[in-house]
């Protein structure tokens, strides 16, 4: 399961696309995180791109119908990856 206190987020009800990071439900050092998308307030339960493993959101990549999910890539260094919200649901536009 997944603990329901987000790690972080950007849940805005009034915005195209918003996310928040949650993290598994686990006494694990390192617990597995993802990211849980909204359009207009409401869960996108379908059609999302694979999520897991985001740990951040990167606000200042962030707009109101995109919305920049950062990780740990190798050596520690933060990567960053966009999901834009194209009118009918969410699509990746790649690293920025």
């Amino acid at each position: 399961g997944w603990n329901p206190e987000p790690v972080t987020g950007n849940y805005n009800e009034c915005a195209q696309l918003s996310a928040v990071i949650v993290k598994a439900n686990t006494n694990a050092a390192n617990p597995n995180t993802r990211a849980v998308m909204f359009h207009l307030g409401k869960y996108i339960p379908t059609g999302v791109p694979d999520t897991y493993g985001f740990n951040g959101i990167d606000a200042a990549q962030s707009t109101g119908d995109t919305v920049a999910l950062s990780y740990a890539g190798g050596l520690g260094l933060q990567s960053v990856v966009r999901f834009h919200w194209n009118g009918n649901g969410v699509e990746l536009i790649g690293n920025g």
